[in-house]
């Protein structure tokens, strides 16, 4: 097939790519909207920052509760599967890919690949509950890879000279980090999950799930760097850790695009029938023409805080309620907000002589009265 649609949802961001590796066809599009759900009264959904007139309720931070029976917690207080959620993100992010650039289409019988990815440390269970969600919305159509096999991908069709290489995915996100080994497209395993707290060095993860299978940093064709959540907008921590792991290591190392779009453009890779067991540079699909520009900052201190909430499970609705909000309503609300409490101060002042001067009259008549 010659155009693949590739899919990501992330703990804030969320990515939807088209691209092709037809020769002379245009760069890959990409799509990037806030992980925020918005439910209408009649039922339709819609993803990003923005909401409608006719909105009921909002929902977010599902990604992190998959495959959990509790669930998340809309803003009205209703609760769902947060593996029905993220269907449901998918789905909204596929509308937004419609119509399709005529290249690869319908138009000339052949059919548009889809494939969208999911964190690399979810356990098998974990993955079949988003794919049995995916089934139940009428997604079948939708192929199911990790992250890191979208990261390994793109370095496999748009950097890589020959096919078939080990390639180490160092994945950061808001909790912790994830090294995935991937070889010929395929994990060499599972994925080592080490939470943020007491970490070791990213060298030093890369350098133990190396050893797990007798591998040596020079196995290595190189390691792919991305990030996702909150810390994936430093761009300059992202690229710290790719530094420190090419210094400590030697081993070529480079920062995914976007960071956080690296997993999607791979997925489009696949999407679009790219092989990476035998494939290489010969039907590359491009970088976006820049990915900078469809970077999504989620809207401000208020948004950033209800996303932490969400991530600690302090309190879902008051959260999803203010990821509800706009973020240039956010800082018109935030700025009026501050203009009516310095308005108010010097309002409030001068009651206080006033009452003062109210008693002491009260009580100078009573004193003449009595």
């Amino acid at each position: 097939m010659a155009i693949g649609v590739g899919l990501r949802i992330g703990r804030v961001v969320s990515t939807a790519v088209v691209a092709s590796n037809e020769p002379g066809t245009q760069d890959p599009v990409v799509i990037a909207r806030d992980t925020v759900l918005h439910i209408d009264e009649d039922g339709t959904t819609s993803l990003g920052s923005r909401s409608s007139d006719n909105e009921a309720r909002t929902l977010a931070g599902f990604l992190a509760r998959v495959g959990e029976n509790a669930g998340v917690t809309a803003s009205d207080g209703r609760v769902y599967r947060s593996e029905d959620a993220m269907a449901t993100a998918i789905q909204c992010l596929l509308s937004e890919t419609q119509p399709l650039p005529a290249f690869g289409g319908a138009d000339d019988g052949t059919e548009p690949g889809y494939t969208a990815t999911y964190p690399s440390h979810w356990d098998p269970a974990t993955v079949a509950s988003l794919r049995a969600a995916l089934d139940y919305a009428e997604l079948r159509h939708v192929d199911l890879v990790s992250d890191a096999q979208g990261a390994a991908t793109w370095y496999a069709s748009e950097i890589s000279e020959s096919p078939g290489q080990l390639i180490g995915v160092f994945h950061v996100d808001d909790a912790g980090s994830t090294v995935t080994l991937v070889r010929s497209g395929v994990p060499a395993g599972k994925a080592f999950r080490v939470p943020t707290k007491g970490a070791p060095s990213p060298a030093a993860q890369l350098a133990t799930a190396l050893g797990s299978f007798g591998w040596l940093p020079p196995n290595l064709d190189a390691v792919v760097v991305m990030g996702d959540g909150l810390v994936a907008r430093d761009r300059s921590h992202i690229q710290e850790i790719a530094n420190s792991i090419s210094t400590k290591l030697t081993v070529r190392t480079l920062v995914g695009p976007g960071p956080e779009q690296t997993a999607a453009l791979g997925a489009a890779i696949l999407a679009a029938g790219f092989v990476p067991a035998r494939e290489t540079k010969s039907a590359r699909i491009g970088l976006p023409p820049s990915y900078e520009a469809t970077d999504v900052l989620t809207g401000g201190l208020a948004r950033i805080r209800a996303q932490e909430m969400l991530e600690a499970g302090e309190n879902d609705v008051v959260a999803a309620r203010l990821l509800a909000v706009p973020p240039d309503q956010q800082d018109d609300t935030g700025t009026e907000a501050a203009e009516d409490d310095h308005n108010d101060e010097p309002s409030r002042k001068p009651l206080v002589p006033i009452l003062v001067g109210v008693v002491l009259t009260v009580a100078l008549l009573l004193v003449l009265l009595l």
